[in-house]
């Protein structure tokens, strides 16, 4: 499904996980393992006191060591990148260096507020990185995996169904398709028609959109795929959240536009960002 993927690796837990978890999943990708140091900062007398006792080439020798050592134990041929500079920066720079396909990054213990530290890692490597980023989160359950894939039907939009459909293939998982329609919709036919009209109006738009979003998914993994179409009214986030949890989906994969201004970003992607800073699994973003 991919051949080439690049995991961060920041030796934590989660990093190291979803490195195994990407072994697993995808046995035949090339892999990059990438670290990045970003210079300390520090005050001018720690600076100070630092100095000479802290060897930025030994830093970066102990680091690619440690990496080697993680990479012998899971996977041994994949390529190490070892970085010193911003990290976002320097990630883009090897994703594009690389030719990955795929990003990964291990998500750390969830915030006490999801509105805590906005410009996270996650989120703003999502911006950064004009890739398919995963952001990836354990789970305990077992068994087959859902993959959820909330469509808005807009053009440009297509390469989510894409994505979806081919990687809960790839994984021989369930799908789980959902479009949202407006949360104001049906209090807007009531007022404008007879009550009959307007059951049967939104049953009909219901209808529609449903069979839309199946048609999202290509053909060649609609044939062999369980696949769920659930149409739903409501706020967004919450309405994916929630379907998160009633369905016990593993991987959510969602659009991600690409904008300039943190004014437009703020505007045009705050779903997807809610959903990287709350959804308790994983979150797949797809550039559209």
């Amino acid at each position: 499904m991919f051949d080439h993927i690049l995991v961060a690796i920041d030796f934590s837990d989660a990093s190291v996980e979803s490195l195994r978890w990407i072994v697993k999943s995808f046995p035949d990708a090339k892999l990059t393992l990438f670290h990045a140091m970003p210079e300390a900062k520090a005050s001018a007398d720690l600076r100070h006191s630092l100095s000479g006792k802290v060897d930025p080439q030994e830093r970066e020798l102990d680091a690619r060591s440690n990496i080697e050592l993680l990479a012998h134990s899971i996977s041994p041929d994949a390529e190490i990148v070892v970085r010193s500079g911003s990290p976002i920066d320097e990630l883009r720079k090897a994703a594009t260096a690389s030719g990955a396909q795929l990003v990964v990054l291990g998500a750390h213990q969830k915030r006490i507020s999801p509105w805590d530290h906005l410009d996270s890692m996650a989120e703003a490597t999502c911006d950064a990185v004009d890739l398919p980023i995963l952001i990836w989160r354990p789970t305990a359950r077992t068994g087959e995996m859902t993959v959820l894939a909330p469509l808005d039907l807009r053009e440009g939009s297509e390469p989510v169904g894409e994505m979806a459909g081919k990687l809960a293939s790839h994984l021989d998982g369930r799908l789980v398709i959902l479009h949202l329609l407006p949360k104001t919709f049906q209090g807007f036919l009531r007022a404008a028609s007879s009550p009959y009209q307007a059951e049967e109006t939104l049953r009909k738009a219901e209808s529609s959109a449903r069979e839309e979003a199946l048609g999202r998914i290509p053909a060649r993994y609609r044939e062999g795929l369980r696949i769920q179409a659930i149409v739903a009214r409501g706020q967004p986030a919450r309405q994916i959240l929630a379907t998160v949890e009633s369905e016990s989906v593993d991987l959510i994969v969602m659009g991600k536009t690409h904008v300039k201004k943190r004014t437009e970003r703020a505007l045009m992607g705050h779903i997807t960002g809610k959903a990287l800073r709350s959804a308790p699994c994983s979150v797949l973003t797809v550039p559209i």
